[in-house]
């Protein structure tokens, strides 16, 4: 898809795995079990676009980062010692890579624990779509500014500063410089993408769900995953897309996703008490 210049969106993903399911003869199972999923995936970027519209003004976070890790933002320290700006390295490419796949690896994976165990499945589509939910409504009441946005490079955009960090939106800067141009489907190409959707990052936190509940039934999928996670966490902060503190809070949701959704599903696996018999 990256070579024939067509946008990674979920539903070619979901058609691609449709075809696999079928060589199965799990077809028709595979169309009942991800519909749902698909479906509440979809509706939920639709409504992510209303984040932006409720009239909160969005938070700077660079200061709770910088307490955390120093006077200088990880971003612009990775940016300096990292990025060239004219010219696109191996390095800008591979973070492109790794972000664009943000809806790729949980269909994909997904795909994978369904084929294994269709309880596990959708214990983990459940998590998924809670963790999402939840970051959603914090979008709507606590939007953030992500260091791209913060520290803008051109001195004409608002927000610019003349002293402090200037962060380059890589991503943007590396298909700009590659003249690379993908399709994008009309079903994405008018939705409102969201700006001060940052905190938490979704990004940062997709894969670590995946690793977690991959773990106690496939372990070398899931040491995969969290070799992955390491990766997609560089990569949106060097990329200049989000701030540490981002992706640390994504690992709150996924632990609040993960509990609730467990919870509730031992309680109903837990066998009913039988009466105790009359003496």
């Amino acid at each position: 898809m990256i070579w024939r210049r067509v946008e990674i969106e979920p539903q070619w993903v979901a058609l691609a795995l449709l075809v696999i399911a079928a060589a199965l003869g799990r077809g028709k199972q595979f169309i009942f079990d991800f519909a749902p999923f698909l479906l509440l995936f979809f509706a939920y970027e639709v409504m992510r676009g209303f984040a932006a519209k409720t009239g909160f003004a969005p938070h700077d976070l660079a200061g709770l980062e910088t307490s955390l890790f120093g006077a200088r933002l990880p971003t612009a320290a990775l940016q300096d010692a990292l990025y060239v700006p004219s010219r696109v390295g191996v390095l800008d490419w591979a973070a492109v890579v790794f972000y664009f796949m943000h809806f790729v690896l949980p269909v994909g994976v997904g795909f994978y624990l369904w084929l294994r165990s269709r309880a596990l499945y959708w214990r983990y589509v459940a998590a998924l779509l809670l963790m999402s939910l939840l970051a959603f409504v914090t979008y709507l009441f606590f939007p953030s500014t992500p260091p791209w946005l913060q520290f803008p490079l051109d001195p004409g955009q608002a927000g610019y500063q003349a002293l402090g960090p200037h962060i380059h939106k890589i991503a943007d800067e590396t298909l700009a410089k590659s003249g690379t141009g993908y399709y994008t489907s009309p079903a994405y190409s008018h939705l409102n993408p969201n700006r001060y959707a940052a905190f938490p990052s979704l990004h940062a936190a997709y894969p670590v769900l995946a690793a977690v509940y991959a773990w106690r039934q496939h372990r070398l999928l899931a040491l995969a995953l969290v070799a992955w996670s390491a990766a997609v966490w560089f990569s949106v902060v060097y990329l200049g897309e989000h701030y540490v503190v981002d992706a640390l809070d994504g690992l709150i949701y996924v632990a609040v996703a993960t509990v609730l959704v467990e919870m509730v599903a031992r309680r109903g696996r837990a066998p009913a008490t039988l009466p105790r018999p009359a003496l």
